[in-house]
């Protein structure tokens, strides 16, 4: 492939020819194509860029495999009968086409941006409420245990009633960590459940155990759970008994079913019996604590809380695949690629076509097509682009790239969180007014 070491400069529409990457200038609403930066394919889309009134565009070079034709040549091909645009009398067909097309995509745009508002709303309401549940709990209120039943009942109902389920990427606040972490758990671990084919008894079950899975680390002393250093041998010792304490905190209650329970005192067990506190092997370890597990896993190498030690979704999935086989039920972890993709929400993939984006949800549907919110400088980021890549099926992810390794334009752009949390949404579902 050809590629120009020379500065980008201005061509007129006439000068394009196949080959040439351009950048459009100007609003993206203003023109019918989806990218503003895009290598020229056919005449056909020359004859659209003519058409839709666009004079002058910005050639890159670097990014061509060929040139722009010279003046001259742009000349002689009007001299040798070729249309101008000013006797163009009606809409080339070509150009209606792309309209459509556009005006269906921003269409789609608006209704994918309700349904992020909507489940942004209801994420923070969740969320919100995760602290008096757990304070509830650990003051032996079954109260507490039936409003969060209730929480993950309506996450059950929206897993197993709507195959347009998606999982949504989330910001989250650091103050509050432990309690998002809850969350993210809980979301994780019922979109695998179902996956799997849990039934809606142990779905409820295990959505419960995983939000409050962490519960015995409420009777672990806090300089030991924030201790950046490694831990001591006593200090750990200590914090292996995190479980032990969760199923007795669990049980004053006397409003946890034995699913919920088992996943409390089970979700650190090993496939291998190397885990805590039992040092249960696989054939040993309930169903749904072995799902938890996954969940459990997964979070904690993406919201490490020494930030500088965190994964990113794409680096902890090929952790988890390549280094945890003895550890993970595999089968169950298949599911898990299979629900959240090679690519989960988070990463921060390069695009076949050179675009760059932030994978902000994914279709379980068809999770390798996830939907990404575009960086295009052109674009305010208000307003950016989101675009689902079933839409176009010749599109594929070229790498994903970690936030570091991003320049400054576009990670401001994107802003990546330093915290990934995840929120189920009927896609269907029209947001509250």
């Amino acid at each position: 492939m050809a590629k120009f070491s020379i500065p980008e400069y201005k061509v007129k529409i006439d000068q394009l020819q196949p080959g040439v990457y351009i950048r459009l200038e100007g609003h993206w609403f203003e023109h019918p194509f989806l990218f503003t930066r895009f290598k020229i394919k056919s005449e056909e889309q020359i004859r659209v860029l003519r058409d839709s009134g666009v004079e002058e565009v910005t050639c890159v070079p670097a990014k061509s495999d060929r040139l722009p034709i010279s003046r001259s040549k742009s000349a002689e091909r009007a001299e040798a009968g070729e249309p101008e645009p000013a006797k163009k009398q009606a809409k080339d067909p070509a150009t209606e086409r792309f309209w459509k097309l556009k005006k269906e995509r921003i269409e789609k745009l608006k209704t994918k941006r309700d349904e992020i508002k909507a489940c942004e709303e209801k994420y923070r309401k969740s969320a919100k409420a995760v602290p008096g549940m757990m304070d509830g709990v650990l003051t032996g209120s079954a109260e507490s245990v039936e409003q969060a039943g209730d929480m993950i009942a309506d996450m059950v109902d929206v897993l197993l009633n709507d195959r347009d389920a998606v999982v949504h990427l989330m910001g989250s606040e650091e103050d509050e960590s432990l309690y998002y972490h809850s969350l993210n758990v809980s979301v994780l671990a019922l979109m695998l459940g179902k996956d799997i084919g849990l039934g809606q008894e142990d779905m409820s079950a295990l959505g419960l155990g995983c939000l409050f899975h962490d519960v015995g680390k409420n009777r672990i002393d806090k300089k030991i759970l924030k201790k950046k250093g490694p831990l001591t041998k006593p200090e750990q010792e200590l914090l292996h008994l995190h479980p032990r304490y969760g199923v007795e905190i669990a049980l004053k209650t006397g409003a946890f079913p034995e699913g919920a329970l088992r996943a409390i005192f089970q979700h650190h067990e090993a496939a291998d019996g190397s885990g805590y506190p039992k040092g249960f092997t696989k054939k040993k370890t309930h169903r749904l604590a072995r799902v938890a597990s996954i969940a459990n896993v997964y979070d904690n190498l993406v919201n490490d809380p020494l930030r500088e030690k965190a994964m990113t979704p794409y680096q902890a999935m090929s952790f988890m695949f390549a280094k945890l086989k003895n550890k993970l039920d595999m089968d169950i972890f298949s599911s898990f690629i299979r629900c959240l993709g090679i690519y989960p929400p988070g990463t921060i993939c390069q695009l076949s076509n050179e675009a760059i984006g932030l994978v902000i949800s994914v279709n379980q549907r068809n999770p390798l097509k996830p939907s990404l919110l575009l960086f295009d400088p052109e674009v305010p980021r208000e307003e950016a682009v989101i675009f689902d890549m079933e839409d176009d099926p010749e599109l594929g992810v070229l790498k994903s790239i970690h936030p570091q390794d991003l320049p400054k334009e576009i990670f401001d752009y994107l802003n990546p969180s330093t915290e990934v949390a995840y929120f189920t949404n009927n896609a269907g579902e029209k947001p509250s007014s």
